[in-house]
């Protein structure tokens, strides 16, 4: 009668029971915790949120490139390298005209011309030779990250608008 209370073979001990509980219960603690340390992230991610609503927007009509139309200067500088290395000058010009067209120059590079399109707070300028160029709008500075066509490096351009600078491709493109 002293043994009849005990059960013998494997899994069925009180002591399996106990440990087979304990590891479901961690699984099911894990999951919990994952979930909603995924939801923070997630909901604390607020650009990442608005974006989703700004590709939503993306199949909607182009902003308005109004505000782009006038002449932006600044400089560009080859990322990793120092300034003084970098071959040709960090001058830059945009041309924006009031038709949505440009006309780009920087360092030693040949003028490149194109259509400019606005999507939200980014400005795409379009190259007549096919390539491509997006830089984020803010207030009155353009800038961003690209690969230079020509060497393959990364550059950084930064510009600001310039109300009343006289251009010398202001006859290329219609005026504001």
């Amino acid at each position: 009668m002293f043994f009849s209370g005990l059960r013998i073979g494997p899994g069925d001990t009180e002591v399996g029971e106990t440990k087979e509980e304990q590891m479901y219960a961690h699984r099911v603690l894990t999951g919990i915790t994952t979930a909603l340390l995924s939801a923070i992230v997630l909901g604390c991610a607020g650009p990442a949120a608005e974006t989703g609503v700004r590709l939503a927007d993306a199949g909607s009509s182009p902003a308005s490139t109004a505000g782009l139309c006038g002449t932006w200067q600044g400089e560009f500088s080859y990322i990793g390298s120092d300034h003084q290395s970098s071959t040709g000058n960090s001058d830059i010009m945009l041309q924006v005209g009031g038709d949505s067209t440009y006309t780009l120059k920087w360092g030693d590079h040949r003028p490149s011309t194109g259509r400019v399109t606005a999507r939200a707070n980014r400005v795409i300028l379009d190259d007549q030779s096919g390539s491509r160029i997006t830089l984020v709008h803010s207030g009155s500075a353009l800038y961003g990250v690209i690969r230079d066509p020509e060497n393959g490096e990364s550059t950084m351009m930064n510009l600001e608008k310039r109300e009343s600078a006289p251009s010398r491709f202001a006859g290329t493109s219609p005026r504001c």
